[in-house]
């Protein structure tokens, strides 16, 4: 293990508030460290970040993802701490076309829609949210607005 993976597990485990590596002031995507398990993080997202995973997807109230340490970072004062703005319909579209790559993609831990129980929970793994719409795509789509 290098360094730099001991720092940035030291220094997410001591901050809640931790960002996907790669994403920055006001596209930071922000989400808390809850837990740490066999070197992953449950990493739990505003549920607004549901509709950039999934955007058929009904209404979601919990979502949890379950990233590797070395792609969380702490946060720096230019990131955005508020909830992300929904994709346009033609971003929506354009999403729905984004290969799934496994290299982009991480399990979720909690999928939660109102008035169900979890649908996922425990790290389900046929469901995945491809990381690669909220490092990428999301800044194109609303530079795009």
């Amino acid at each position: 293990m290098s360094d730099r993976a001991v720092d940035t597990e030291r220094e997410i485990s001591e901050f809640s508030q931790c960002r996907l590596h790669g994403t920055s002031g006001k596209y930071s995507a922000i989400g808390e460290a809850a837990k740490f398990e066999d070197g992953m993080v449950c990493w739990k997202l505003d549920p607004a970040y549901a509709e950039w995973f999934w955007p058929l997807m009904t209404r979601v109230v919990e979502l949890v993802l379950l990233v590797p340490k070395n792609l969380l970072e702490p946060l720096s004062s230019a990131d955005s701490l508020s909830a992300p703005q929904p994709p346009s319909e033609k971003a929506k579209r354009l999403i729905l076309k984004i290969p799934e790559r496994p290299a982009d993609c991480v399990r979720v831990y909690t999928l939660r829609v109102p008035g169900k129980a979890a649908l996922v929970h425990k790290a389900f793994p046929t469901r995945l949210a491809n990381l690669l719409i909220v490092r990428r795509y999301r800044r194109q789509f609303l530079d795009a607005q």
